[in-house]
């Protein structure tokens, strides 16, 4: 099967700004845009096949019809493994905290989501919040919720460009303002919010918190969010996904599973046999996983390569 761009799914929130419109071709419709979702086979958003045969399809249409383009194990039936997006914070997002597979299972009939951020441009002094400053009781931390002085246990991380994070399921965390990033992670969109600032949604009203949850599944335990399997090309490597940076030019090859190729920056061209497109900033192609060609990045342009 030859490779395809995909068109993504667009979602503004509340703390959505611009930079994703202006600088990085997205076309929302909206003043303002949040989330992109490059790649996306979800209930809750759908990227959309551009080219070939199955043009016009969303991706889960396709896998549904071929599911041998993700992987030789996948199945009909399967959950598609992964999500891409490129999220730009104008304000800061919710202190918020994913859960585990097992969990996520139970409870909400979803995957989990262990995720990655990769920092691609930043404001002077932005920062995020990632995991806790010391090990805290669980009483401790359900009361610093109550008194809304969460924010006096996180970690504060200032962020440079070309930052990766590793935030496993149970860990929590909050992007600041003024900061655009690629989130690589499990194909799931479960938050649980413990705190939002006191904001107020379309509706007029707080925006909901999910204490009880949150508090079942949060790691109140200091620990390493180093991204792990760092090495050369690779920037994380975890049991979930792999993500790879490479700058053109770079040739690659599925090795049984799909790749997604997003471009972060300059200009060059994906090559495939019978298949070939030009790369720009926020551009994108899809590897089948039963595509047998290798295939090549030409020219001028950086990439991160996601697969399972």
């Amino acid at each position: 099967m030859l490779p395809f761009r995909l068109k993504p799914a667009y979602k503004n929130y509340l703390w959505g700004g611009t930079r994703l419109i202006e600088a990085w071709g997205k076309t929302p419709g909206t003043e303002t845009l949040a989330e992109s979702w490059e790649l996306a086979s979800h209930k809750d958003g759908e990227s959309v096949i551009i080219d070939g045969e199955f043009a016009g399809l969303t991706l889960t249409e396709a896998v549904k019809r071929f599911p041998a383009m993700v992987s030789p194990e996948f199945r009909e039936g399967d959950t598609f493994p992964l999500m891409v997006k490129l999220i730009d914070s104008r304000q800061p997002l919710s202190v918020q905290v994913h859960p585990n597979d097992d969990y996520a299972l139970k409870a909400e009939h979803s995957k989990g989501k262990t995720e990655a951020w990769y920092i691609l441009g930043h404001d002077e002094g932005a920062y995020i919040y990632l995991g806790l400053n010391g090990d805290v009781s669980r009483s401790e931390f359900a009361q610093a919720i109550n008194d809304n002085t969460i924010l006096g246990l996180l970690r504060k991380i200032y962020v440079n460009d070309g930052d990766i994070f590793f935030i496993p399921a149970g860990t929590i965390h909050a992007i600041g303002p003024g900061i655009t990033l690629a989130e690589i992670q499990e194909n799931s969109n479960i938050t649980y919010r413990v705190y939002d600032y006191g904001r107020l949604g379309q509706d007029g009203k707080p925006r909901e918190l999910h204490i009880a949850k949150a508090l079942d599944v949060a790691n109140t335990s200091l620990h390493d969010s180093t991204p792990p399997g760092r090495t050369g090309n690779v920037i994380v490597d975890c049991k979930e996904f792999r993500v790879e940076r490479v700058n053109a030019p770079y040739t690659g090859r599925t090795e049984g599973g799909f790749k997604f190729v997003m471009c972060i920056g300059g200009e060059g061209r994906f090559v495939c046999e019978g298949f070939s497109c030009e790369l720009v900033k926020g551009g994108n192609v899809f590897v089948p996983g039963d595509c047998d060609s290798e295939f090549a990045i030409e020219g001028g342009c950086e990439c991160l390569i996601t697969s399972e």
